[in-house]
């Protein structure tokens, strides 16, 4: 394999432009949090302005799972075509015109439909955050620069809320959107600066639509595969039933002001970064990921035992915290070991891991906001995490890739 980056470069030369290249991949792969946590704490004065309801509000954060699912779909498999470049140029101006756009809002439903489409061109970021290291390494050295770049990401959700947090009461939701936006043209015109990662003689024809298809029928019948997509997917919509309850369970029930509340959200997301990283301290990668998946479900049901008895803050923060460690662990873990079984079609493999994930935040996101936002997101929580640990059982059983074992 031919790396455009060293992973260990020795000149300082050559570390910094692998750190460059680290942190180019990290706001790529931080688009999700950027379009969803940044605006959070906004969303109870934003469901006052638009005059709706909280399940309402929160189908804005439904509609960008669903454009970043299908936005994943589209660019994943057009970048195995395509090259990575082209397509990653597109899909960030589609998201700076949605971002735009919705700067002029006079309804939460004209919103919702700008939504979609700052998902769709945000989807193109986040899959291509697989894709491009993909292209460039493989086995535990792969596992590696995805544990660092999670770990970077994790800045993105502990720093956006704040960020939005500091913003919401000067220049409300809309002062944030133009900040996403100036993100946005930010990277395209660094995205158009980088070298394209995936060689021609790399690219899967574009002619014939069969081994478009036959890309995507491999890898939905890859057992192996499967079950890290369907982890990492209900991991994700675990995490996204908190996200989207907490902007009201913090404003509205603990009765935190939008800054307090950035402040408190933002620290908590710094455990995600922390799972990302101590994950790479397995030897084996698989028992990282099956430990954080038992991690996250044990305290999932913890934190919806105190949001059903309506316990006080602390109890929530104690159970919140090892729960979004073990959700970094198994999300990088997933990510290595999902896209090293999907090597040989890596935007393919980006999409499906993507779009999965992202069916599972759309659907969780509004049923969190139905009656009693504390007793609905608890229901949540139990039934996600029951779910999660029957599938972790065929996730333990798996013969781990040589690829994955620590030397």
């Amino acid at each position: 394999m031919t790396n455009n980056i060293s992973p260990s470069p020795s000149t300082s030369q050559g570390k910094h432009s692998f750190l460059l290249f680290l942190i180019f991949i990290a706001i790529l792969g931080a688009f999700s949090s950027l379009v969803n946590d940044m605006y959070l704490p906004t969303i109870p004065k934003m469901m006052r302005e638009f005059h709706t309801t909280p399940s309402m509000t929160q189908m804005g954060l439904s509609m960008v799972m669903i454009g970043l699912g299908i936005g994943s779909v589209i660019w994943g498999s057009l970048s195995d075509h395509y090259g990575r470049k082209p397509i990653l140029l597109l899909s960030l101006v589609i998201f700076g015109v949605g971002t735009a756009v919705s700067l002029f809002s006079e309804s939460i439903l004209f919103f919702i439909i700008c939504r979609l489409f700052q998902g769709i061109g945000a989807g193109g970021a986040m899959v291509l955050s697989y894709s491009i290291p993909t292209d460039l390494y493989e086995g535990r050295q792969l596992a590696k620069v995805m544990a660092l770049v999670g770990a970077i990401n994790g800045f993105a959700p502990a720093t956006a809320p704040l960020i939005g947090g500091f913003m919401a009461d000067s220049t409300g939701w809309r002062g944030i959107f133009v900040l996403l936006l100036i993100i946005g043209i930010g990277m395209l015109f660094w995205s158009w600066r980088r070298p394209e990662s995936l060689p021609q003689d790399k690219r899967l024809p574009a002619s014939n639509l069969k081994v478009y298809v036959k890309a995507y029928m491999a890898l939905f019948s890859n057992r192996r595969f499967m079950i890290y997509v369907l982890l990492k997917a209900l991991g994700i919509g675990l995490l996204y039933a908190y996200i989207s309850s907490a902007p009201f369970i913090y404003q509205d029930h603990y009765g935190f002001s939008s800054l307090k509340f950035g402040l408190v959200f933002g620290a908590n997301a710094v455990a995600i970064a922390v799972g990302s990283t101590l994950v790479m301290r397995f030897k084996v990668l698989k028992k990282g990921l099956v430990t954080g998946t038992l991690i996250m479900c044990l305290f999932a049901v913890a934190e919806a035992l105190v949001m059903y008895h309506e316990l006080h803050f602390l109890w929530y923060e104690l159970a919140v915290i090892p729960m979004l460690v073990g959700s970094g662990m198994l999300f990088s873990s997933a990510n290595s070991l999902g896209m090293e079984e999907g090597k040989s079609d890596a935007g393919t493999a980006g999409a499906i891991l993507n779009v999965v994930k992202y069916i599972f935040a759309a659907i969780v996101a509004p049923l969190v906001g139905i009656g009693n936002i504390m007793h609905s997101s608890a229901w949540c929580f139990v039934a996600l995490a029951i779910i999660t640990f029957i599938l972790v059982i065929p996730a333990y059983r798996l013969k781990p890739l040589q690829s994955m074992i620590k030397s």
